[in-house]
Order: structure tokens, then C-alpha cells, then sequence
């Protein structure tokens, strides 16, 4: 785990660590306080729109201040912002005041923090570790948030069920102090100088320069067909879990789990063994494991297939976010990294929105086994394009 080395990453990922298992507890809290309050499955859309929502309208321009701010900085405000949104859903549920329109408003102002957040994060990396060191990095950080994607729903489900909502909210908030101390013990990086052009110049900007490098440009629309035709199968789960294999809400549980701890193992496995391989070698592993196993997925004859099918659609789908995360980073000028890992999240997590659109639309016209299995050929589809069209992906060091 060679990025541990460098003392300033050490502790951002210590912090980031404790952070993303309590963000995980109140994402679970977060639906099930929607739904007790609703029981409404479509209230459950429409909160999920409105955190997701500011992603597609404010990622880009978050780029270009990622880029012209100390990133450090930029952080301590986010971090700070979504500890008060947590603490405000706690208060809200103590004195019994909480309705649907509170969370509405607070997930809203959630995903206005996360636009900001997600590139300015991944754009620190780079100034956490060296560049040597940057796919370790990379590959450590999505540990840390597979291993809360694992652990914190399970707590939190565990607190819902002894103590209540509010518990999950005030854990996250008082675990965002781990993240928070540990960015004001790194000093402050001074920004690249990206001059002082209007904001919505310097997002084309961003864009031309994206547009002109082949590798770059298919590792975006690779992130893009993924996120819209692959990542969308997580909507149909309970429907596989209830209408398909009739294991009920436990066994969608495992099926989401069983996703997750195969990303955190490629995770894993990449932050210890990563350095040893050409950046080509897993990115070409990801890109076609991932729809290869998602496709198996749809075609699964029992409920332990799809559940191995799954293991294997997140190692796949975490090998290529690792090694394009990597590259986009590497790839990017100082002055513009900022605006390439806004492009990479506004593709990534704002277009997530529309693939549950599109496979929910598919799945109940033709059903979830059509739906999940029309976007994995899609996924393959595209990759092999890619492969073929733009070697420089197959040879990336």
C-alpha cells in the first residue's frame, strides 16, 4: 500500500475511511425514513432526483473552481456542509417534526455538496501521493468506500431497527469530524494558475482539450455508457430478489452485497499488487469482465449464480473505474485536472439518474432479465469499439 507512505494521503484516507461508513448508514436511513414517512415507492424516486439532480447542473462549474481555489479548502467547506445536513435531519426527527418535504430540501442541498466534492477529492489525490503512486491511491480510496458500502448499511440497519433514524444521522455527522481533522492537518496546496477567464470559457475549454485526446475522450464515454446502460442494473434488484428468484428482501440484500465485496477485492488486490502491471492490463480486464458478468447476471438459472454473476460484475466494474480515474488524473494538466475529474463525475454519478430511467422503462416493458441483459451488450458493444478504434487504451503505462 504504497501511497501510505506519504504522510498528508495517510491521513486523508484515515479520515475518509471512518466518513464514508457513516455516509453509507445515512444513505440506507435516508430511504427507509422516505418510505416509513411516504410508503410510497415513487416518493423514493423523487428524493433520490433531488439529491442527484444538482450533479447535472452543478458538476462542471465545480470543475473549474476545483481548479482556481485550494482544493484543501474546498473540502473543509463541503465536509462541513454535509456534517450540518446530517446533524439538521437528526434535530428534525428528535423533535418529531421531520416531514418528506425536510428531506427533500436537505437531499437537495446534499447533492449540491456532493457536485462540489466528488472532483475536487479526486483531483487532491494527485497532490496527496506522487504520481507513481497515484493508481495505489486511487485503488485505496475505493476500498475505503467499498468497505463502507459493505459495513455501514449494515450498522445502520442494525441502529434503525434498536434506536431509530436519528441515531444513523447523528453518527454521520459527528463521523464527518474524522475527515474534517484530518484535511486541517494537511496544509493547503497553492492552485495551478488557470488564468482569469469567464467560468463558462474555461469549462469549454475543459471540454475542447477532453475532445482532442483519444484516450480521454473513450474513457469518458466508456464512463458514460457504463453509468446509463450497466450501473442502471442496481434498480432491478429487488425485482430479481422478489419476482425471479423469490428470496425476498434478504436475499436482494446479498445480491447488492455480493456487488460490493467484489469491488472492494479488485480494490484491494489493485492497491496491493497494482504497481506491478501496465494500466492497459486492467482497464482491459474491467472493461469487458464487467458487462461479460452483468450479462450472466440476466441469464442466471438460480439465485447463487446471480449471486457469484455479481461478485464478478464488481470486480470488473471496479477494475475499470480504478485504472480511468487513474488515467484521467494522470492525463490531465495541473490547471485543468479540476475540470476533467468534474467531467468524469458529471458522467459517472449525474447520468445514473437516466439509466434507472431507461432499465426501469425496459424492465417493465420487457422484463428484468431483457432489461439488465440489453444493457450489458451494450457495455460490451462499446468497449470492443473502443478497443478497436483507439489502441493507445490496450498499450496506457
Amino acid at each position: 500500500m504504497r501511497a501510505l507512505r506519504h504522510r498528508d494521503f495517510r491521513i486523508f484516507w484515515g479520515g475518509l475511511v471512518v466518513s464514508v461508513i457513516g455516509s453509507w448508514m445515512q444513505n440506507l436511513a435516508q430511504a427507509w425514513l422516505v418510505y416509513k414517512l411516504t410508503g410510497s415507492s415513487l416518493w423514493l424516486g423523487v428524493v433520490g432526483a433531488c439529491g442527484s439532480l444538482p450533479l447535472l447542473l452543478l458538476t462542471l462549474p465545480a470543475g473549474v473552481l476545483a481548479d482556481r481555489l485550494p482544493k484543501r479548502n474546498i473540502l473543509l467547506f463541503t465536509q462541513t456542509m454535509a456534517m450540518l445536513q446530517a446533524f439538521a435531519l437528526a434535530a428534525l426527527i428528535y423533535t418529531g417534526k421531520v416531514q418528506v418535504w425536510h428531506v427533500m430540501a436537505l437531499a437537495a442541498l446534499l447533492g449540491m455538496v456532493n457536485a462540489l466534492d466528488m472532483p475536487t477529492r479526486h483531483a487532491m489525490v494527485m497532490e496527496l501521493a506522487s504520481r507513481e503512486d497515484l493508481f495505489n491511491a486511487v485503488s485505496l480510496n475505493s476500498s475505503a468506500f467499498n468497505a463502507g458500502r459493505i459495513v455501514g448499511p449494515a450498522i445502520g440497519g442494525m441502529l434503525i431497527a434498536e434506536v431509530g433514524f436519528a441515531t444513523c444521522f447523528l453518527i454521520n455527522g459527528i463521523s464527518f469530524a474524522a475527515i474534517i481533522v484530518a484535511l486541517a492537518l494537511i496544509p493547503p496546496r497553492p492552485p495551478a494558475e488557470v488564468g482569469k477567464a469567464p467560468m463558462l470559457s474555461q469549462i469549454a475549454d475543459g471540454l475542447n482539450w477532453a475532445k482532442k485526446q483519444p484516450v480521454v475522450r473513450s474513457l469518458l464515454i466508456l464512463t458514460a455508457v457504463a453509468s446509463i446502460f450497466g450501473m442502471s442494473y442496481a434498480t432491478l434488484l429487488p425485482v430479481f430478489a422478489e419476482d425471479v428468484f423469490h428470496t425476498g428482501p434478504k436475499g436482494c440484500g446479498f445480491l447488492m452485497s455480493s456487488y460490493a465485496v467484489g469491488a472492494l477485492t479488485s480494490a484491494i488486490a489493485f492497491s496491493m499488487l497494482g504497481h506491478r502491471w501496465t494500466l492497459g492490463r486492467p482497464l482491459t480486464f474491467g472493461a469487458f469482465v464487467f458487462p461479460v458478468a452483468l450479462l450472466a447476471v440476466s441469464l442466471s438459472p438460480d439465485y447463487y449464480s446471480a449471486v457469484a454473476a455479481l461478485f464478478l460484475t464488481g470486480l470488473g466494474m471496479m477494475s475499470f473505474n480504478a485504472v480511468s480515474n487513474t488515467i484521467l488524473q494522470q492525463s490531465a494538466p495541473d490547471d485543468m485536472r479540476g475540470r476533467v475529474m468534474s467531467m468524469r463525475a458529471l458522467l459517472f454519478a449525474g447520468m445514473m439518474p437516466v439509466g434507472a430511467l431507461q432499465v426501469g422503462a425496459l424492465g417493465q416493458w420487457l422484463g428484468p432479465r431483457t432489461a439488465v441483459a440489453i444493457g450489458a451488450v451494450v457495455c460490451l458493444a462499446a468497449a470492443a469499439v473502443a478497443w478497436r478504434r483507439v489502441p493507445e487504451l490496450r498499450r496506457t503505462t
